[in-house]
C-alpha cells in the first residue's frame, strides 16, 4: 500500500533523455538532461533543466543560444556517458567520437546521429532550487523524416527510442512495445 513519506524522493522516469550543446569563443560542449520539455507554439518555446555549476550552463549563459537534440537507442550508452563526465574535463566530442555539422540559425554543435533536434535562442533564465531552468525560443528543427509516419507519431519499426529509468538504466520503446490507442468520441 502506498505510505506518506517525508524522504526527498523524485518521480520522473522513465522518460527521454535530451542531449544538451552549446558553443561560445570557440568551446564547444554537450550534457544529457532529464529534464526538459516543449513549452509553446507561435513561436515555438522549449525549456531545459540545467545546474548552474555546469559547463555547459556557462556556455549557454554567455552565447545565448542551445542545441536539443534526441538519439535513438543504440546510443543510450553515449548519452548516459555525455551526462556523467564534465566538459571542463574532455572534449566530449572526440572523445566518444560524436560527429555534429554547423547549425544554421544559431552557432552551436547539431548533432548528425540526432533523429529530431532544436536550435534555440535563450529568451529567459530562473532559477528554481539548484538547477537553472532555462526557455528558448525554437529557431531551427530538424527531422529525420524516415522514422516518422505520416500523422507526426515516431516509427517504431523503424526508430527504437531509450528510455531512462534512472540510476544509469535504460529501457527501449520499439515496436514490440504494446500500443493502447484510446480515441474519445
Amino acid at each position: 500500500m502506498r505510505q506518506p513519506t517525508d524522504q526527498e524522493l523524485w518521480y520522473t522516469y522513465p522518460g527521454m533523455i535530451a542531449l544538451v550543446t552549446a558553443r561560445h569563443e570557440g568551446k564547444q560542449n554537450m550534457m544529457a538532461s532529464g529534464w526538459h520539455t516543449y513549452i509553446g507554439s507561435s513561436p515555438g518555446i522549449y525549456g531545459i533543466s540545467v545546474g548552474k555549476g555546469t559547463y555547459t550552463y556557462s556556455l549557454i549563459e554567455q552565447s545565448g543560444v542551445f542545441g536539443v537534440h534526441f538519439l535513438p537507442a543504440r546510443y543510450s550508452e553515449i548519452i548516459q556517458a555525455v551526462g556523467t563526465y564534465s566538459g571542463r574535463d574532455m572534449d566530449k566530442f572526440k572523445e566518444f567520437n560524436i560527429e555534429y555539422e554547423q547549425g544554421l540559425k544559431a552557432d552551436i554543435p547539431i548533432l548528425k546521429e540526432a533523429y529530431f533536434a532544436y536550435e534555440c535562442r535563450t529568451l529567459d533564465i530562473t532559477t528554481y532550487g539548484d538547477q537553472e531552468w532555462i526557455v528558448g525560443e525554437v529557431l531551427q528543427r530538424y527531422r529525420e523524416d524516415k522514422y516518422f509516419l505520416e500523422n507526426g507519431l515516431p516509427d517504431l519499426t523503424k526508430l527504437e527510442i531509450p528510455l531512462h529509468l534512472g540510476r544509469s538504466t535504460y529501457r527501449t520503446l520499439n515496436n514490440l512495445s504494446p500500443e493502447m490507442n484510446h480515441p474519445l468520441s
